[in-house]
């Protein structure tokens, strides 16, 4: 029993040391998106169908040096700025991502939802102004700095 325990120790150990010694970098995009620009609607579903449609799409590619097949559990935090007041945040934790190149749904983050508890709050439609949406994604297990992009567009 006691040799059983030690060598339980010693895998668990060693996978820490693997996870806290690996490295990992990557980028976040957003297709089909320029710097800033003007959305027209005032209701988020419309956003949405734009994802939904492939109009824009999420990429994310990251490498890790623990190689191409190590699960790594990233954190997913949304941030909803509106003229240039932070008037929404959320995270999700242990999203598993496989290093490479992917495409992460519309749903991975919650900046619909975000909108949407806005939009409520004047009738349904989201108040003209600008917006930025900051979609970040940080690794729970690796020391590293977050992947992030962000989404700015204006509702007139």
């Amino acid at each position: 029993m006691k040799r059983f325990l030690y060598v339980l120790v010693i895998v668990i150990c060693s996978v820490a040391t693997t996870a806290y010694g690996q490295s990992i970098s990557g980028k976040l995009t957003t297709e089909g998106w320029s710097k800033s620009i003007q959305i027209s609607s005032h209701e988020p579903v419309s956003l949405f169908k734009n994802f939904r449609d492939g109009k824009h799409k999420i990429l994310f590619h990251f490498k890790s040096t623990a190689g191409e097949k190590a699960i790594v559990l990233f954190q997913m935090k949304t941030t909803l700025i509106h003229n240039g007041k932070t008037v929404g945040s959320s995270y999700r934790s242990d999203w598993p991502w496989l290093p490479g190149d992917m495409y992460v749904p519309v749903e991975a983050f919650d900046f619909i939802p975000l909108m949407q508890k806005q939009a409520n709050q004047n009738k349904g439609k989201l108040m003209p102004g600008t917006y930025e949406i900051r979609l970040e994604m940080k690794p729970s297990e690796v020391k590293s700095e977050p992947i992030y992009t962000t989404l700015s567009f204006k509702i007139g």
